[in-house]
């Protein structure tokens, strides 16, 4: 009974930890700068978000004319 009370207990515990870094990561997506494929689209979005023009990274755009490492 002990052994079964234990293994419930680390099952529910790894759960609730899943679930808690879960929302956690879908969090920090959600702060995370999105990616355009135009530079006039990241403009838009840099006027949106409070900053001014945009940057390349790689072949897609990013608003703000610097990236921030802050979210």
């Amino acid at each position: 009974m002990i052994l079964k009370n234990s293994i419930l207990l680390r099952f529910l515990s790894m759960i609730i930890l899943t679930l808690g870094c879960s929302n956690k990561i879908a969090e920090k997506e959600m702060k995370m700068p999105m990616l355009f494929n135009t530079r006039e689209q990241a403009e838009k979005k840099a006027h949106k978000s409070g900053c001014e023009g945009a940057h390349q990274m790689g072949k897609k755009w990013m608003p703000c004319s610097m990236h921030k490492h802050n979210h």
